[in-house]
């Protein structure tokens, strides 16, 4: 895997409009640290990384990089304002790859949400060697609750087989040409509304493998203010 360069593009695009605080969630503190410190460190101290890029919320592009200096982080070579929605913000980080990079052919990219806090090392490895014989790969959990499927009335439609459905977490990996042409092919209304990145790959190129393994409980999304407490418990239960 090393005869290619492999970026993480870390998405800190989000407002934090179901946290409960007027600062989005990637900057609330744990400990003396904001959650993207957490996240970028776990990326920037990982051997296999070269770069990262870091795609920020364009209204605290200048707290981000406050946070996301290359002084402190050595492998970050920019810090770019995203747009309106995670998909716009992905394909703008993908673009910035693009000018980067003269030979796409030997780019992969892990893309991640920056309110991931506690992605370990493992989980990073394990999505770098899958990329070896699938060009798009997510990790996941598999659901451990019944899901109710609804109709347009809101009343119960059908409950689908749990041990088919798997909560998608991140990083997700890809060949770097398989999703940047994926975004560029999606016509932009439906670019945009899709909530991850392997869904454009799945929309435009339905018979690509898009390979799952498995996640950890405990790399969580901060996406609520009782999450912080979570990481809070988890960070006490290693010291």
């Amino acid at each position: 895997m090393k005869d290619c360069v492999i970026y993480a593009l870390i998405l800190s695009g989000g407002s934090g409009n179901r946290f409960g605080d007027n600062m989005p969630k990637q900057f609330a503190d744990v400990y003396g640290k904001t959650i993207l410190d957490y996240c970028i460190t776990n990326f920037n101290n990982h051997a296999d990384i070269d770069k990262i890029i870091v795609v920020s919320n364009p209204e605290h592009i200048q707290r981000t990089m406050q946070i996301a200096n290359n002084s402190k982080f050595k492998k970050i070579t920019a810090i770019i304002e995203g747009g309106a929605t995670r998909g716009e913000s992905s394909f703008i980080g993908l673009k910035e790859i693009f000018r980067n990079e003269g030979n796409q052919k030997n780019v992969k990219v892990l893309i991640q949400d920056a309110v991931r806090p506690n992605t370990k090392a493992n989980i990073i490895n394990k999505v770098i060697e899958a990329l070896n014989d699938s060009k798009a790969v997510s990790v996941a959990i598999q659901a451990t609750d019944t899901i109710y499927v609804t109709n347009e009335n809101n009343c119960l439609s059908s409950i689908p087989d749990r041990k088919k459905l798997f909560k998608a977490q991140t990083p997700q990996g890809f060949d770097f040409n398989v999703i940047y042409s994926a975004y560029k092919q999606l016509e932009k209304v439906n670019r945009f509304k899709l909530t991850d990145d392997c869904s454009i790959v799945h929309k435009v190129y339905p018979e690509e493998k898009i390979e799952i393994i498995e996640g950890n409980i405990a790399n969580i999304k901060i996406t609520f203010l009782e999450d912080l407490e979570q990481f809070r418990q988890i960070l006490k239960s290693k010291s």
